[in-house]
Order: structure tokens, then sequence, then C-alpha cells
């Protein structure tokens, strides 16, 4: 058997790392003007990870499903901001984005591994803060347009307690869970209506098996 020449090994080689960076910077879903990549969900992914779990998350494996919810959230938060931004809505001061990046940094136990973080998923500074800003801006939107929207109204926990027996409690337990249920119709509702008014297009849901390798 001859042996495989080592210039058509490395050359094999090469191709396959080009082609797993191909894969992750797959073009999965586009807003607008504005290409979401796998890469890009997956890094954003573990910096919701990282707010809400500490550093333990920086080296979790990522698999479908999470990336998949990662990319769903993403695609509201790009649509509303398409919107926010016709309407040039919410921007944020300067001094608001430091003080996320703060909050964000304080959860690890220094500056170094902070660093480490932000070098493993592929972010600058300022491209997190972007991130965390997003968040923000998105969520004072939702905020205004539904908070009033959503607050239950007597007649509505009086129809829903008609015909029980509730002690105070269970009745303020029912006004928070009604309440919280209006919200969340109301929200679709909205995303439904401003998605259709962007145009949204979703290459790869990422609902199929497999995972994203911890360094992604």
């Amino acid at each position: 058997m001859r042996a495989f020449p080592i210039a058509a090994l490395v050359a094999a080689a090469f191709s396959a790392r080009a082609a797993e960076r191909q894969l992750l910077d797959e073009v999965v879903a586009v807003v607008d003007a504005h290409s979401i990549t796998l890469s890009e969900v997956a890094a954003e992914t573990r910096v919701r990870l990282v707010e809400a779990q500490g550093p333990s998350a920086t080296n979790a494996t990522l698999d479908r499903r999470i990336l998949a919810a990662s990319l769903r959230k993403t695609l509201e938060e790009r649509i509303v901001l398409s919107e926010m931004q016709r309407l040039k809505l919410f921007d944020l001061e300067p001094g608001e984005i430091d003080a996320l990046l703060a909050k964000l940094r304080a959860l690890f136990p220094s500056r170094a591994e902070y660093d480490a973080f932000a070098r493993s998923v592929e972010l600058t500074d300022e491209e997190i803060g972007a991130i965390l800003a997003r968040e923000l801006r998105v969520a004072r939107y939702l905020d205004n347009r539904l908070k009033l929207a959503a607050q239950l109204r007597d007649s509505e926990l009086e129809e829903a307690a008609r015909g029980k027996n509730l002690t105070e409690a269970q009745r303020e337990q029912l006004r928070e869970q009604l309440a919280q249920e209006k919200y969340q119709r109301l929200l679709r509702e909205l995303l439904a209506d401003l998605r259709r008014r962007a145009t949204v297009r979703v290459l790869d849901p990422l609902d199929a098996e497999g995972t994203v390798a911890a360094g992604q």
C-alpha cells in the first residue's frame, strides 16, 4: 500500500478545519439586513448563561435544544430592535452600557477570568456590551408597550374566580397567574405583529440533534 502523501494529509486537515469554521459561521437566520450566524448564537448563548448561572456556565456543552431556544430569543430581540431603530427609541447612555459590563465582570472571581471568558467566546468588550445593551433596550421597550396593557382588571379576576371558594392568598396567586398569562399572550401578539413588519428568514432553526463544542 502506498503511503498517503504528507501534503495531501495536511491539505485534508486544513480543508476539514476550514469546513468546521464555515459550519460555525453558517448563517442561520436573517432579520431585515442583519445576518445571524451559528457562532454568534453560540457566543450570545454563553453570555446569557453566564448572566443566569455565573462563570460555571462558561465551559458547558451547548446542545441544539439550548441553541435553538437562544436563536428564538435572538430573533425576537432583533425583530423588536428593528422596530425600535425605525422609531428611534430607547437608546442607552454609554454609562449604562459600562454598568452592564461591570455587572457581568463582577460575576467572575477576577478580571483575568473574565478576560479568559471573553477570549473563549471571541468577543470584545464592545461586542459583549452590545449584547447586554440590546437585551436591556428590548426589555424597556416591551415593558413600556405591555406593562399597563397586561395589568389584570378586577372584573377579569372575578370572572376567573367565580364559583370558587378561594382564600385571599389563593386569589392573589390566581391574580399573578392570570396577569402572567395575559402578559405572555400580549407579548406573542406583539411579536407576531412586529414579525409581519420585518423581513425574517430562518435558514436553520437549530432544532436537530447535536452539540456545539464547549469552546464555542
